[in-house]
């Protein structure tokens, strides 16, 4: 798999040009901190992956339809399945069980539908199937994916591989990209309703733009280097296989971070655009193991342990650290989510793809609120902080911000939505770090945006923006943000669609 996959996208892309320039550099400081160089990733499952919720288990539909005599009724007997419901609702029938049915069909399963949070947008193709009374078992495993492209130009006129840098994801100025294309992922979800032990898998495959910035380039291993062109790439950001046991579950393998809002996944994010924050001050993806609790609709707990930030199997950067969070929803309100990522760094030595791994210690914390302010105005915000601290013979370096999210449907097809954000990057470890300029640009970042999700088809979204960001901080001569490094400030207009099957 590992030589197949990157055989593929070189074949599908050889038209798109020669190697001319690492695209990691463009998206990520490099990998060190001293001098200051790397940076992270995506987001987590929450997102990315689809989840379907059912009211009812698969388990807990073959008891119900399970053909049972009417007799003595096999257990405490909430429905009992007889050729006909059992009686008038609310009865007691001939084995002495309460018919408990709403709408419920001659096999005692109550007729309800499956409430798709969100599988490939608003599009899920489960392979379904029916059991012998006739009622549909939940779906356990997805196949789906989509295409994504779009393009970005700037204000200032610069149309290169860098040209509206420090606009994550989309730097490329100078012509259509296709970012994701394609998505595709396979998904087995575990039943954590069932008395019973039960597992899982996730795998994805991203070829397009955002290859090269999904790859696990914390450590240089893995699917890093999977490039075909000077913009296009290949990676796998999640492989990983779970298990689970009433309400609990363990991953083990490469997943999505659960730090932060925003994800990689096109079809789990409002905007084009990525904010900030996401990209230069948390991680996208993590190797090791997660574990997750949620004994109720309300309260959600998590803890594991990875290879620190972005890194393959190989844990070449020689990091330990332990994540963890806890996340409460209250119903109509919202929800509050607090998640943690700290320990060893990395080692600071040399990397077998070349460049440094992560040095000294990291602590990172996310808060995440969602409040339903009124009847379809939905606002978010973010806090993030970050230390990377006892860094042998470097600076300590710091940063955190704030991020901003309104949401309002203006038709059933049509939704608009506004960002605004500020990341301070105190030492220039991160975005200025990353400046294809030249480094050294520390201070307050701020960006503002505006942008509209118009669907006109399930499987089809268009989601054009318009972003300003502006810098207030010190830079060195010929190293600010934008345009090369010689201005303060950028604005971009994009526009992207998203084909989901």
């Amino acid at each position: 798999m590992r030589y197949i996959l990157p055989a593929m996208a070189v074949a599908l892309t050889a038209a798109l040009g020669a190697d001319s320039l690492d695209a990691q550099q463009r998206h990520a400081p490099a990998l060190a901190q001293s001098p200051p160089e790397y940076v992270e990733y995506g987001r987590s499952a929450r997102g990315a992956a689809a989840k379907v919720s059912y009211t009812h288990s698969q388990a807990a539909d073959a008891a119900l339809c399970a053909p049972v005599a009417c007799a003595p009724c096999a257990s405490e007997c909430a429905i009992c399945c007889e050729t006909d419901c059992c009686g008038t609702c609310g009865e007691e029938d001939a084995c002495d069980c309460e018919c408990e049915c709403e709408e419920e069909d001659a096999c005692g399963c109550e007729e309800e539908e499956a409430e798709v949070v969100r599988l490939i947008g608003d599009v899920s193709l489960p392979f379904l199937s029916r059991n012998q009374c006739g009622c549909e078992d939940p779906p356990t495993m997805f196949i789906g994916g989509w295409v994504q492209g779009g393009i970005t130009g700037n204000a200032d006129g610069n149309r290169s591989a860098t040209g509206n840098f420090p606009v994550p994801f989309n730097q490329v100025s100078d012509g259509f990209i296709f970012n994701q294309a394609p998505w595709i992922f396979a998904e087995k979800l575990p039943d954590t309703e069932a008395n019973t032990v039960d597992w899982g898998f996730r795998v994805d495959y991203v070829f397009g733009t955002d290859g090269p910035d999904t790859q696990a380039f914390g450590d240089r291993g893995w699917d890093f280097g999977w490039n075909s062109s000077r913009d296009y790439g290949s990676a796998i950001p999640q492989l990983y296989g779970e298990i689970a046991v009433n309400d609990v579950s363990v991953k083990v393998g490469h997943f999505f971070t659960i730090i932060g809002y925003e994800v990689v996944p096109a079809t789990g994010n409002f905007f084009y655009s990525h904010a900030l924050t996401m990209n230069y001050g948390e991680p996208f993806t993590h190797t090791g193991a997660l574990g997750k609790y949620a004994p109720d609709d309300t309260w959600t707990f998590y803890g594991g342990y990875t290879f620190g930030w972005d890194s393959g199997f190989e844990n070449n950067a020689d990091a330990h650290t332990v994540l963890g969070g806890v996340s409460y929803a209250w119903e109509d309100i919202g929800t509050l989510t607090w998640c943690v990522n700290a320990g060893d760094f990395g080692d600071g030595g040399p990397l077998p793809e070349g460049g440094v791994a992560a040095a000294g210690d990291i602590y990172m914390h996310s808060l995440v609120a969602s409040l339903n302010l009124a009847e379809d105005l939905v606002y978010v915000f973010q806090h993030d902080y970050a230390a990377n601290t006892n860094i042998p013979g470097g600076a300590d370096a710091y940063w955190y911000g704030i991020n901003q999210y309104l949401f309002y449907p203006l038709t059933d097809t049509v939704k608009l939505g506004g960002r605004f954000e500020w990341f301070d990057d105190v030492d220039g470890a991160r975005i200025g770090a990353a400046n294809p300029a030249g480094a050294g640009a520390a201070g307050d970042y701020y960006e503002a945006t505006v942008g509209l999700n118009w669907t006109p088809h399930t499987n089809l979204t268009i989601r054009p923006e318009a972003r300003w960001d502006w810098f207030d901080g010190d830079a060195p001569a010929g190293a600010l943000p934008y345009d090369s490094g010689t201005d303060d400030n950028l604005f971009t207009f994009g526009v992207d669609g998203i084909v989901q099957f």
